[in-house]
């Protein structure tokens, strides 16, 4: 543990286009149509004011029915092959939520390297293996088994996602008194794991990201194709490992060779380490051959 604070890469435009995000998906603009599109950010499709469908229950929904997702695989696909894992770092409500957490003065804890394998492993087992074993059956329909408290669900939205727990369950229990006298052990439990989720992020940045998110485990496995990527100008960098510091998912690799890996699929190209750099054009963000970022430098830094 670390008594001092982090350093916290500042963007006033990648808070501000997380704030209109978080708007607009969680307006409902777009109902009923909305809940069709699906969008690579975790949102809770069960949030009363939810507008758009999350990759995560989407695919357990056609796990249930035994049916390949193509129009979800299509959509992470593209996403993760133009933006990496953009959508993480700038779109996403729940990383939103993250990012404002860690800002509370507290002690501060880097999660270690080894907690980015869990969420594989959750997304493997509660996201496509149990809901396709235990899926196919007649007596309830697929939303009946993920949204139904008596349909005894073992999946991720069951079982876990603290972000539908933040978004529908808390403001149904809040505001629902029939629904608190039905709750059961799993529904506290939820709510258990949400508290542990919202306490992890104020003192290790964007923890959920990094251990828990299914989704993100997703885009990272396509984001390695990505067009949006980040470059360093070996001449111009000066190893002084800031890009290091400031990365909220320790996902940043300074390369020591030309051409040598930038980040780790852990990056959510939030674009701190590009802003933060003190060496001008030392570090560039590009999309294809187009330079969109390029560092500035920072004398004093």
């Amino acid at each position: 543990m670390d008594r001092t604070r982090p350093e916290i890469g500042r963007s006033g435009w990648r808070s501000r286009i997380q704030l209109i995000s978080l708007a607009v998906f969680n307006g409902y603009y777009l109902a009923p149509v909305g809940k069709y599109l699906c969008i690579p950010v975790l949102n809770c499709y069960s949030c009363p004011v939810g507008t758009v469908a999350c990759p995560v229950g989407s695919i357990i929904a056609f796990g249930l029915i035994r049916r390949i997702p193509y129009y979800i695989i299509g959509v992470i696909g593209l996403a993760a092959v133009s933006a990496g894992r953009a959508f993480c770092g700038w779109a996403c409500p729940f990383g939103f939520m993250q990012d404002l957490l860690y800002r509370i003065r507290s002690w501060k804890w880097r999660l270690p390297r080894l907690a980015n394998s869990l969420k594989y492993a959750l997304l493997v087992l509660l996201v496509i293996a149990l809901p396709v074993a235990l899926g196919g059956g007649k007596a309830k329909t697929s939303t009946e088994r993920i949204t139904g408290e008596s349909s005894g669900a073992i999946d991720y939205c069951g079982l876990v996602c603290p972000a539908g727990t933040a978004e529908a369950g808390v403001p149904s229990l809040i505001t629902n008194r029939a629904i608190r006298a039905r709750a059961s052990w799993r529904t506290w439990s939820k709510v258990g794991i949400l508290a542990v989720v919202l306490g992890l992020a104020v003192v290790s940045r964007r923890s959920f990201c990094r251990a828990l998110c299914p989704l993100g485990a997703l885009m990272a496995l396509s984001s390695g194709m990505s067009l949006l990527r980040l470059e360093t100008d070996q001449e111009k960098c000066t190893r002084c490992r800031r890009c290091v510091k400031v990365c909220p998912t320790a996902s940043r690799i300074v390369p020591e060779a030309s051409g040598g890996k930038e980040a780790t699929a852990e990056c959510v190209m939030c674009l701190d380490c590009v802003r933060d750099c003190p060496e001008a054009g030392a570090l560039a963000t590009r999309f294809g051959a187009r330079t969109v970022m390029l560092s500035r430098g920072k004398p004093n830094a």
